[in-house]
């Protein structure tokens, strides 16, 4: 994969002369396609990517344009949909080896309703950027976000207390979908976006008080794919990596915030905006 920011226009030109480049792509909505496609010709130059080949984009994570991949995109489509139906249904493999139970799903909304979802909550969330107290210094948090739910629940966690907006229609939306397999009715909602690979969160379990002894977090995420992170909290040598794509829902349940500590890595590899939710029930 090739990033347009690192070629200037005469090694561009060679390189698609010589075949090395043969489809370009979207590192935002990590979406690929034609050099010739109208919608890619929009694109900033700080988003646009190249491929040499169709199977290096979709291993690098990227779809087909619908634009001018219309065909292969409604055979991806339709496998997506299968692959989300069956998510439903069926219990997908604990990602723990032992001490918690986490469930992934990765293609939990469709595309059409996760590329809706991501555009709403990147222009009407009540976005913030509040500072937390770390080893008793106060510092920016490195990314933006908000808490929305009922109205009697606040959030407090690393020494801020996060008053609540009400839920929007289509928070609440997202809601109801997880709540079918989480089996719970979550109170609140804390939203994180991540503007670019430097925005990040450390180290940290979700072991506040107000969520109880075995907490449930239902976890979606919208836009670029980012890598997350579980580690054992006894033993640090034991990690687990999951890549939250697009329209994914991650179930943490059990004894996971007990034994187990979870963050988002920085990465130099510009992936772009990913909005995430952490689904919560305030006790």
């Amino acid at each position: 994969m090739f990033s347009h920011s690192k070629l200037n226009g005469p090694e561009l030109r060679a390189m698609i002369r010589k075949g090395d480049i043969q489809l370009g792509g979207n590192s935002r909505l990590k979406i690929y396609g034609t050099l010739a496609c109208r919608s890619g010709k929009r694109l900033n130059q700080e988003n646009r990517v190249f491929f040499a080949s169709g199977n290096e984009a979709v291993n690098a994570g990227y779809r087909r344009c619908s634009n001018c991949m219309h065909k292969k995109y409604l055979a991806w489509k339709q496998s997506n949909r299968k692959v989300m139906q069956q998510s439903l249904f069926e219990t997908p493999e604990n990602m723990l080896p032992f001490g918690g139970e986490v469930f992934f799903f990765p293609a939990f909304f469709n595309l059409e309703e996760s590329d809706q979802f991501y555009q709403h909550l990147l222009t009407e969330v009540k976005w913030k950027q509040e500072p937390i107290k770390i080893f008793g210094k106060e510092i920016m948090q490195p990314r933006l976000t908000a808490w929305y739910g009922e109205a009697a629940k606040p959030y407090s966690y690393s020494g801020i207390t996060m008053q609540t907006n009400e839920w929007t229609p289509m928070l609440l939306n997202i809601k109801q979908q997880i709540e079918a397999v989480a089996k719970v009715n979550f109170t609140g909602a804390l939203l994180n976006q991540y503007r670019s690979g430097q925005d990040s969160m450390g180290w940290h379990r979700d072991n506040e008080k107000e969520l109880g002894i075995n907490p449930v977090i239902g976890s979606v995420s919208f836009g670029a794919s980012r890598k997350f992170q579980l580690r054992y909290y006894k033993d640090k040598t034991i990690v687990r990596n999951i890549g939250l794509t697009h329209g994914s829902f991650l179930l943490m349940q059990g004894e996971t915030q007990h034994h187990w500590e979870h963050r988002v890595p920085k990465t130099t590899q510009g992936p772009g905006t990913r909005i995430n939710i952490t689904f919560r029930v305030i006790r």
